[in-house]
C-alpha cells in the first residue's frame, strides 16, 4: 500500500458503513474448458461453471449450465469491510499471470472482469478506492463492476 499521508479515508478492516463486500475475478471463455483457464493461470478457482453440467440450487431445483465461467471471489476469504483489502488479495493472486491475462483479452479467448458486491450497513456511504487499485486494474485492462446494495429497514 502506499505511504502517502493525508488520505481522506484510510484502510480499515471495519469499514463503518459497509455490511459486507466481496470481490471476484469472473472469467467466459469463449471456447475453453475453466480447467484450462485454471492451468493458464496457475490458480484453481473458488468455483467455476462448465457448460451442460447440472446443478442444483439450494431450493432444489436443478438447471443446465448455459455458458462456462471461471471465478475467483475473496467471499468467505477475505474477512475485511474495506473493498480495498479485497481488491489487494485479489490483484496480488493475479498480478503473477498477467501475461496469460493478455493473451486470453488479445487472443479473443474469453471475456473477464472484475466485480464486486458491496452491502451498505446504514443506507448511505459508500466503498473507496484508491488510485494504486485502479492504477493496478488498469494495468491488467481489467474492467471494473461494482454492485451496490442500500437496504432500509
Amino acid at each position: 500500500m502506499s505511504s502517502l499521508k493525508g488520505r481522506r479515508t484510510e484502510i480499515s478492516s471495519d469499514y463503518p458503513s459497509c455490511k459486507e463486500c466481496y470481490a471476484t475475478l469472473v472469467i467466459y471463455p469463449r471456447l475453453l474448458h475453466p480447467e484450462v483457464i485454471s492451468e493458464m493461470l496457475g490458480i484453481t478457482p473458488t468455483r467455476q461453471n462448465v457448460l451442460g453440467e447440472k446443478i442444483t440450487n439450494s431450493q432444489g431445483r436443478t438447471r443446465e449450465i448455459e455458458k462456462s465461467g471461471w471465478f475467483l471471489s475473496t467471499e468467505n476469504i477475505v474477512f475485511s469491510k474495506d473493498l480495498r483489502d479485497h481488491l489487494d488479495w485479489l490483484l496480488n493472486k493475479i498480478e503473477p499471470s498477467c501475461n496469460v491475462i493478455e493473451k486470453l483479452q488479445c487472443g479473443n479467448e474469453a471475456i473477464m472482469a472484475i466485480s464486486c458486491v458491496w452491502h451498505s450497513l446504514v443506507g448511505h456511504g459508500g466503498p473507496v478506492l484508491w488510485p494504486e487499485q485502479m492504477k493496478r486494474m488498469s494495468d491488467l485492462n481489467m474492467e471494473f463492476g461494482l454492485d451496490l446494495l442500500f437496504f432500509e429497514d
